[in-house]
């Protein structure tokens, strides 16, 4: 990606108001470019199509059966890499070292691999019939029951930093340094100056985006603007200014200092969940926002807050990173690096409280039970069998079954009576990853 954007925009940025005044001839770009909008369809109880899994980022599959006693393997796939698979229906699709492989999900064959070759670790977004990957030259599509390439972003951009998010017939994600939404035809329709670290969540026209240093609620209806000096072909589309296309944003100004907010945010009701983490120490917030204006209405932490004069609580010392929380109809579960899975209401009133060995590193669930995958960092990558995958009753927090593993295990996912996700199975002796393993749970 050329370094020139990043001093362009940031000029943009800083000479917009100017600019305003002293320039005429600007034009508003359309928000409906014309094209058929994008066939998303809501995930159902044999999907997963998005890291969060639905749009809102929930990550709860209202009606997916998960096993409630310990699952064997179905069937598994060796990768030199791979990262957490989505699932639509029949497929499952992993992004691997240099391509996005489409496989099926009764038996893991590998029915097409594509010829595009996917960011990083970046997880695909299916829509009903088409898989949707961050490329290195550009975001790419491709037919999800032959693999062929059937979507390029125009213009290409290269060196993307997000997975995107389907809603309102539109892929929405940063795309070339821009908050985009993209349509049918690959076409930037809309854009904004917010970063959004992780996919963000989108409910009617606002999108909620992570940008390290703020949660902030971003106006898709803003006013999009092409100025006179800029080529929509090239590396600056037609945008909103930051300022104009904000909601809200909390903090209300990024700060160099305090937390930092990595963790796509989720959606329920009038509610936005935040988490936040420190940077150099363990621990972390969950934060319940008002969808509205941002305002606090709860948080709990780790190491518990407390007012001056209150007595410590008793609660164990966080040794890692908080995870974004699972938001079913009634609770929001979720661990801030303390080795304890923790449900709450929607309104902040504890449900349960449970203990772990280990750290938690990832939380899904579906139906009746929640599901966590789970490794500490204080113990040896390769200490024997020190990564777990456990579930858990949702409605009192009893475990159900444990999994252990030799090495890191992550990427879950839920689809229909099956759980996924990928394990390291090879490392060498100076810590590098050279296999993984995908592994099928029923």
């Amino acid at each position: 990606m050329p370094s020139t954007r990043y001093s362009r925009r940031s000029l943009l940025q800083g000479t917009a108001v100017a600019a305003a005044v002293g320039v005429g001839g600007c034009s508003a770009l359309r928000e409906d470019s014309g094209a058929d909008p994008i066939s998303d369809g809501s995930p159902g109880p044999d999907d997963w199509p998005s890291s969060g899994y639905d749009a809102r980022n929930t990550r709860y599959n209202t009606d997916a059966t998960p096993p409630r006693s310990a699952p064997d393997a179905r069937w598994t796939r060796e990768f030199s890499f791979c990262h957490q698979p989505v699932v639509r229906g029949t497929r499952v699709v992993v992004n691997t070292d240099d391509s996005t492989v489409g496989l099926r999900a009764t038996d893991g064959d590998r029915l097409w691999e594509s010829d595009s070759e996917p960011w990083g670790y970046e997880t695909p977004t299916l829509g009903t019939d088409r898989a949707y990957a961050t490329g290195t030259d550009c975001v790419f599509g491709v037919d999800l029951d032959t693999g062929e390439e059937t979507w390029h972003g125009r213009p290409c951009h290269g060196a993307n930093t997000a997975s995107g998010t389907l809603a309102n017939g539109r892929l929405y994600l940063e795309y070339g340094g821009y908050f985009s939404a993209l349509d049918e035809t690959g076409q930037i329709t809309w854009a904004s100056t917010h970063d959004a670290h992780g996919s963000p969540a989108v409910t009617e026209q606002t999108a909620y985006v992570a940008t390290a240093f703020t949660v902030e609620a971003v106006d898709l209806s803003a006013n999009a603007t092409e100025w006179p000096w800029e080529d929509r072909d090239d590396d600056e589309p037609a945008h909103a200014d930051k300022d104009a296309a904000t909601k809200w944003s909390v903090p209300p100004e990024s700060r160099i200092t305090g937390p930092r907010i990595y963790q796509s945010p989720a959606v329920a009701g009038a509610t936005i969940y935040a988490t936040l983490e420190y940077e150099g120490r363990p621990g972390g917030e969950l934060r319940a926002l008002a969808r509205t204006d941002g305002e606090e209405r709860w948080a709990i932490a780790s190491p518990p807050t407390r007012q001056i004069g209150e007595e410590p609580e008793d609660a164990p010392d966080p040794v890692g990173q908080p995870v974004a929380p699972v938001v079913t109809p009634d609770l929001v579960v979720t661990s801030l690096g303390d080795r304890r899975i923790q449900a709450v209401t929607h309104g902040g009133e504890a449900e349960w409280t449970t203990e772990l060995d280990y750290d938690v590193m990832e939380l899904v669930g579906a139906g009746e039970t929640v599901l966590a995958a789970t490794h500490d960092p204080s113990v040896e990558t390769t200490g024997a069998e020190h990564a777990t995958v456990a579930a858990f009753d949702l409605t009192n927090g009893d475990r159900l079954w444990d999994l252990h593993f030799e090495d890191h295990a992550e990427g879950l996912v839920i689809a229909g009576g099956t759980v996924y996700l990928t394990v390291v199975s090879d490392r060498q002796a100076d810590g590098d990853v050279t296999g993984e393993r995908l592994i099928a749970l029923g």
